[in-house]
């Protein structure tokens, strides 16, 4: 129990250029945790509310475990919501909050307090049954709309930014405690964030989304390694992939990545990728992750096999267990990520290189990805 199928649905408001979701199409898996993630206004939190009940499909269709549900109400779907800004009634109990939904659908006593006083062991919060929402922090409220939707035993949980209002420390916390409760529950979990750290720390598969378009769907290691396009490798990571454009050229059999400051070789598997493509693809943006980007404290930088080029530091930022180097490269800004030990202080002048084996390259125009290089340092 708990499968959905999105069969090409469309959100499409009154007045509005484009629809706020275009075309998703998607099946998810009984008891598989899902994640939609995008900037805002990317149509994910309309989506969530669609598969709710609380926002009408225009077109297209939607199904939970097989059964047409375009047409019905919220309260029929066997799904919970859990909101950015908890929604407790400030005048009940922490108890009476979670048994709300239980009372509404005339479940006997007992099973009500048996429900909640199972739901609160698991949160954590029995001690805190008989406060008011007012006497409680943000990371407690918080609690108490989790074990509001987990005591109804639904078969889909939707959790629509529901840390956003939480210190980072807290989120941390909730985070892990939401990844364990979804394990445990083995439900169906749709989550929505435009936090790219938590849809890549607790999805099983994450769904990218841009101007109500699914841009990519994929485990969370896969859409890090082998983004689909420019903005999906551009939202994915922290700081971004850098960029760097440039065309593809072919002198004597090898193929060089090259722009005003860089002529770069690449090896031959970026060859045969390039062989089956047509000629016209040769104006490339070719990407690369801070961790793969490697500095050296040669005199000017650069070397004469063109794998190390002259930079300039501009600046250097410190988070503890790494440092970040932003090194200009003629005009091209790059990030670097390097041990915090290995000291780069503004205007001095490393070679930048590149581990060859990670790097990406998207077409300039389409901006999709042409191919992953490989896993090879």
């Amino acid at each position: 129990m708990g499968s959905i199928a999105f069969n090409h649905v469309f959100k499409q408001y009154k007045g509005e250029a484009r629809p706020a979701v275009n075309d998703f199409h998607l099946s998810i898996e009984e008891g598989e945790f899902l994640v939609l993630v995008g900037p805002s206004g990317c149509g994910k939190s309309t989506t969530l509310r669609m598969l709710a009940g609380l926002e009408e499909i225009s077109s297209g269709e939607l199904y939970i475990d097989g059964k047409f549900m375009n047409y019905v109400s919220p309260k029929d779907r066997d799904i919970a919501m859990v909101f950015q800004n908890y929604a407790l009634y400030p005048n009940l109990s922490v108890f009476e909050n979670i048994a709300l939904g239980l009372k509404l659908r005339k479940t006997a006593k007992y099973e009500i307090e048996l429900r909640v006083n199972k739901v609160a062991k698991i949160l954590e919060i029995a001690h805190l049954l008989e406060r008011k929402p007012s006497q409680l922090s943000g990371g407690q409220k918080q609690r108490v709309a989790l074990g509001r939707a987990i005591a109804r035993e639904p078969q889909v949980f939707l959790m629509d930014e529901p840390l956003s209002n939480l210190d980072a420390k807290l989120r941390a916390q909730t985070r892990a405690e939401i990844i364990k409760l979804q394990s445990d529950l083995q439900r169906t979990m749709v989550y929505v964030t435009h936090d790219q750290v938590e849809a890549m720390t607790m999805g099983t598969r994450i769904v990218v989304m841009k101007d109500g378009v699914i841009q990519q769907v994929a485990p969370p290691r896969q859409l890090y390694d082998q983004p689909a396009n420019l903005f999906v490798a551009g939202f994915i990571g922290s700081p971004q992939m850098n960029f760097i454009p440039g065309n593809v050229t072919r002198e004597e059999g090898v193929y060089y990545f090259v722009n005003k400051r860089m002529k770069l070789a690449l090896p031959p598997r970026f060859g045969a990728m390039f062989d089956r493509m047509e000629r016209a693809v040769r104006n490339v943006v070719m990407g690369v992750r801070p961790e793969h980007v490697l500095l050296r404290r040669d005199a000017g930088g650069a070397s004469e096999d063109g794998a190390f080029f002259g930079g300039v530091v501009q600046m250097t930022e410190a988070t503890g267990a790494d440092s970040y180097v932003y090194v200009n490269v003629g005009e091209t800004r790059i990030i670097a990520r390097t041990d915090p030990e290995d000291l780069y202080r503004k205007d001095d002048q490393p070679g930048v290189g590149f581990q060859l084996g990670k790097i990406h390259f998207f077409d300039e125009t389409t901006g999709l990805s042409l191919a992953h290089g490989g896993d090879d340092a």
